[in-house]
């Protein structure tokens, strides 16, 4: 995957999209706002080959297909791991919600709570990245955003990783 060619924001593209009845009010008339970096040609060359790419590779079904994947393995990982309160995704974002205890939701961390609050979760992320994961994590949320061109295989090393490291958290469920 490494060897194709993927725009990943190394040259910063601004854009907006609004619906046909908005943009219809500026067929006539300019729309005199910009963002930065609009209209630059490298960019919009970058943009443009990767939407080629995306059509020609279907990533977009594909990324569709692997996030009800996705979905179904973290089924599983919830009858095996009571920490995980919920996941929630749509296509390959997603959520998990780490918890104390599944039936009051109590979180493992509170929202916005400062560093020295956090309990257990800087465990699980270092945890994660230690096992090879780069993910995002906020208080007692861990973000699930792989790449378009994910492989079932791929998702199922994921998952394996994410099991591991929820192994700390399932030690602090009431």
């Amino acid at each position: 995957m490494y060897g194709k060619r993927y725009y990943s924001a190394y040259l910063p593209l601004g854009g907006i999209l609004v619906s046909e009845e908005i943009a219809e009010t500026y067929d006539d008339k300019p729309l005199p706002l910009g963002l930065t970096y609009s209209s630059h040609p490298v960019t919009l060359a970058a943009a443009n080959a990767v939407l080629e790419i995306y059509e020609e590779e279907d990533m977009i079904n594909k990324a569709a297909e692997m996030g009800t994947y996705i979905n179904q393995k973290m089924c599983e990982m919830m009858g095996k791991h009571p920490s995980i309160g919920d996941f929630r995704n749509t296509g390959l974002l997603g959520c998990l919600e780490l918890v104390k205890n599944r039936d009051t939701k109590e979180p493992m961390a509170n929202w916005n709570a400062p560093p020295n609050e956090m309990g257990v979760m800087p465990k699980v992320t270092a945890k994660l990245s230690e096992l090879g994961m780069y993910t995002i994590s906020r208080w007692n949320l861990i973000f699930v955003a792989p790449p378009l061109c994910i492989t079932k295989e791929q998702v199922d090393e994921g998952m394996e990783i994410i099991s591991e490291a929820l192994k700390i958290s399932d030690r602090e469920v009431i």
